[in-house]
């Protein structure tokens, strides 16, 4: 069963954060994504004349796309059609998406004030506010707006490394958006806040 250009086209957009691969080593943020194709960041410029590989996972599926950039907004963002050849993996992602309409993903949660030793891509760093979609991070690493990293921090004895981006930079620091986050790991950082704020 194949997954027609009409009901590709057909098919909502959804926001999303997901980490991503461009043809395997270039770092990038999926930031929509529908069964024709996906709105991309990335920080390295992305060429419109060869094929490329888009690779993220979502609910626990991995995805590895085949498409061309077919729009460029701005300096960072890129318009990916899917190439129609992915048909299996587009039945596939019709699941992926139907979840992540149901699953709310776009969660307000209570931020937290925190003092925590952490890493922000290896270098030592001071979280100082958590929430369950992001966190900020004071840092004498200068850091670029958009740039993909890892984040690594121990909670109540647990190690959380997850993948995020920067969408605020400062004199003190920066903002980090969470990527694609482990279900298991923002579990442990809801129970967290709750037991540190518990609702009225």
């Amino acid at each position: 069963m194949s997954v027609s250009a009409y009901e590709r086209r057909k098919f909502v957009r959804v926001d999303v954060n997901f980490e991503a691969r461009i043809n395997r080593n270039i770092r990038a943020a999926i930031k929509k994504l529908s069964l024709g194709g996906c709105l991309v960041e990335c920080n390295k410029p992305l060429g419109d004349a060869d094929p490329l590989e888009v690779r993220f996972s979502a609910f626990g599926e991995t995805f590895h796309l085949r498409g061309r950039v077919i729009h460029v907004i701005g300096a960072n963002q890129y318009g990916i059609r899917f190439e129609s050849h992915n048909d299996d993996q587009l039945l596939r992602l019709v699941d992926a998406i139907k979840k992540i309409q149901d699953a709310s993903i776009a969660r307000r949660s209570t931020r937290l004030k925190v003092q925590q030793e952490a890493l922000l891509d290896k270098e030592p760093s001071l979280l100082v506010d958590l929430s369950e979609g992001g966190c900020f991070v004071r840092t004498a690493h200068r850091f670029n707006l958009g740039d993909i990293i890892e984040v690594q921090f121990l909670l109540n004895d647990e190690e959380i490394h997850l993948a995020g981006q920067i969408r605020w930079t400062g004199s003190e620091g920066v903002g980090v958006e969470f990527l694609s986050p482990d279900p298991t790991q923002i579990g442990d950082i809801a129970r967290f806040l709750v037991k540190k704020h518990p609702p009225a």
